[in-house]
């Protein structure tokens, strides 16, 4: 199969090729997104003057044929074509590579044969041995024992059947150390008739290029674009915090990396990489909204359907099956986009190796000092433990992309978190594990209501629950307590709390309900606070108590 591709040089009209020309490209600079990947190659090679075929080889199955491009200098490029897997063309002279490949395979099978020779020698020695033992035991019968010189002979026969025996054990030794040679150049054969193939075969696994050329004779250099899917880089984080002494503010230490990975089919060899935001995989255009139309009809004299999994439309009612339209065909899954405001990019300083399917490689970028303010913050309701929290301030001049942190707490490893997209200014809250010493409580003791259960048909209900935090550490913490009253959004229905020691903050960040104390918190300390709570509402209609809890 052929993908002809468009280019802006002239095609050469009836060509009478001067020379075929087989060669192969360098991956000199990538550039990395999310998804996918920009390569460039590099083909540097002597044209003799007149019209050519030159035979790119090796270029990776996955290449894209409509993204690839070509400059040239030094030579002007015609008909362009990308193969699948190509044959050499009838009646081409050898290679350099195929004719090497051939007289290594040559010279290793006539060692082989002449080793071949050398066992079979040895081994006709080691039977000849084994002849002249026989031969000698007939000789040295009964019948030579009782001559006049028979014990004489006798003892002559032994002395040399010992020393055939001693020569075929020789004999057999060499024979085993030769075969053991014979293996190794027998493996050194396979490989090199292996490689011979390889040479000479059709490589199924890659494609090739084929370009039209024309030269004024000399140095030419040709360099190709094009993307691939099979490749994607994304930031990773060490986060290392450094707890101040008392007084002091924290620090925290970002380290900041790129985990890059290709599988394309090739290695990309000392080549330039660039690391950039932008999804050339995803769509380039927003969203386009069509007219949202609703009617109001009179009601339907039909009992509503109740079924589980019944389709209800957006105002409660039975949904009509059969008049909904079929859904559209899934599209491929894509990373979720990110807002960046921009596109940002990296340029690593060093030529880097990442090898295809085989390397996850890291590399580090720099180092942002970053101040912290260090919490214990409890939530009695949920955990029986306080975590250490870090609010700070991204101060520095760089964006932090979304990305996977480890986390890092004096030197000692808590964890791991994913970071959020954190541009210059905004704040961040980051978790570093739990503080063993700092015990939580929370108690009901009493419940007063009409009846028990998630629905209640009294009309009021009043609960204490007493917040109970215990430093049991060596040192003093600034303290962030956390629990929440019920909130509603009904009129009718009253809700009335107090606590013994009023929080310092109610509904942070628009989170209704959450009430929040901070204070310090004395090596040894006891803090307990009592937070009651009354509902009330009419006579006659029932409580639904439902929280909900967001998933961690």
């Amino acid at each position: 199969m052929r993908h002809f591709l468009t280019t802006s040089a002239i095609l050469l009209a009836a060509p009478l090729w001067a020379a075929e020309i087989e060669t192969t490209s360098r991956v000199t600079e990538v550039t990395l997104y999310p998804q996918g990947a920009s390569v460039t190659r590099e083909i540097a090679l002597d044209i003799e003057e007149g019209e050519h075929e030159l035979f790119v080889t090796g270029l990776p199955q996955d290449i894209d044929p409509h993204s690839l491009r070509i400059e040239a200098e030094g030579v002007r490029i015609g008909a362009v074509s990308l193969q699948e897997a190509r044959a050499l063309p009838p009646g081409r002279a050898p290679s350099p590579e195929i004719e090497a490949a051939r007289a290594e395979m040559q010279r290793l099978e006539r060692e082989l044969q002449a080793h071949e020779a050398r066992v079979d020698a040895i081994r006709a020695e080691a039977l000849t041995s084994g002849d002249v033992i026989e031969m000698l035991r007939a000789m040295a019968g009964p019948e030579a024992a009782t001559g006049g010189d028979g014990m004489g002979f006798v003892d002559a026969a032994e002395a040399r059947i010992r020393a055939a025996r001693a020569a075929m054990i020789e004999a057999e030794t060499r024979a085993f150390a030769a075969e053991q040679e014979r293996e190794a150049i027998s493996l050194a054969l396979g490989d090199a008739r292996d490689r011979l193939y390889a040479l000479q075969a059709p490589d199924q696994d890659h494609k090739t290029l084929v370009l039209g050329a024309e030269s004024e004779g000399g140095a030419a250099r040709i360099r190709l674009f094009s993307t691939t899917q099979a490749a994607s880089w994304r930031p990773v984080y060490d986060l290392r915090l450094a707890q101040g002494e008392e007084g002091e503010q924290s620090a925290l230490e970002v380290e900041r990396g790129i985990l890059a990975q290709q599988d394309t089919g090739e290695d990309w060899t000392n080549a330039r990489l660039q690391f950039s935001t932008a999804r050339p995989a995803e769509r380039a255009s927003s969203s386009e909204l069509t007219p949202r139309i609703i009617r109001a009809e009179p009601p339907q004299m039909q009992p509503r359907d109740r079924r589980p999994g019944a389709a209800m439309d957006s105002f409660g009612g039975l949904a009509e099956q059969q008049a909904m339209p079929a859904p559209a065909p899934a599209l491929a899954r894509t990373a979720e986009p990110v807002m960046m405001g921009a596109t940002l990019s990296y340029d690593y300083p060093l030529p880097v190796t990442i090898r295809s399917g085989a390397d996850a490689l890291r590399l580090s970028l720099d180092t942002l000092d970053l101040s912290a303010d260090v919490v214990a913050e409890a939530v009695p309701l949920r955990d029986s433990r306080a975590y250490l929290i870090a609010d700070l301030t991204n101060d520095s001049d760089e964006i932090l992309l979304p990305g996977q942190a480890t986390l890092y707490s004096d030197g000692a490893l808590v964890g791991r978190t994913r970071i959020a997209l954190t541009s210059p200014g905004d704040e961040m809250t980051l978790g570093f594990g739990a503080i063993d010493g700092i015990v939580l409580e929370r108690r009901t003791p009493s419940r007063m209501e009409g009846e028990r259960g998630f629905i209640r048909r009294s009309n009021s209900q009043t609960e204490s629950a007493i917040l109970s935090v215990r430093n049991l550490t060596e040192r003093d913490w600034k303290l962030r307590l956390i629990d929440q009253v019920p909130v509603t959004e009904q009129e009718t229905l009253n809700i009335d709390w107090t606590a013994s020691i009023p929080p310092t903050e109610t509904d942070p960040d628009d989170k209704r309900g959450l009430l929040v104390w901070e204070r310090d918190l004395t090596q040894g300390e006891l803090l307990e606070i009592t937070l009651d709570t009354t509902i009330t509402w009419p006579e006659g209609q029932e409580l639904h108590d439902q929280p909900r809890f967001v998933p961690q």
